[in-house]
């Protein structure tokens, strides 16, 4: 039985769609290996990765004012330092953040002292096997070698 093309063509966009809606994350941006480095072999899948997630930081347009206010000796706000506590508050992500990779990581069954969060909690770490990383980020990790021969684990 032969398919025509617009048969086939409307399959693929039905498949096209139903693979789009599977994936719930989107790559930012790929970071190539650094000039010079080669693979050597794909990561043992039992080796332990630290995972940093970045979370995007609700308020950094009003932090970056308030460094600039009081960085410029013109400002009347000149030399008033925020304490640590309020660059925490500017920089902690939306709870929308929070809930979505809370949830993300228990679909992968990390959770409590799993778990790690910077003060600010603008930066989740994990620590987890190659294995479980690849499965996460839907991306083999291979392990580079650069031509001097230093080894080094790259995600």
């Amino acid at each position: 039985m032969r398919l025509s093309p617009s048969f086939r063509y409307l399959a693929l966009l039905v498949c096209a769609s139903f693979a789009e809606a599977a994936t719930l994350h989107k790559v930012k941006e790929t970071v190539l290996a650094p000039r010079g480095w080669v693979k050597l072999a794909p990561a043992p899948l039992n080796h332990e990765i630290n995972l940093r997630i970045g979370l995007p930081q609700s308020n950094f347009p009003l932090l970056e004012q308030h460094l600039y206010e009081v960085s410029d000796p013109y400002h009347e706000r000149y030399g008033e330092h925020l304490s640590k506590e309020e660059v925490e508050a500017l920089v902690a992500p939306h709870e929308d953040s929070v809930n979505a990779i809370d949830a993300w990581l228990g679909e992968h069954g990390l959770a409590g002292t799993d778990v790690s969060r910077s003060p600010a909690g603008d930066w989740v770490t994990v620590k987890i096997p190659v294995r479980l990383a690849e499965t996460m980020l839907n991306t083999p990790c291979t392990t580079d070698i650069p031509r001097l021969g230093t080894r080094r684990e790259w995600l």
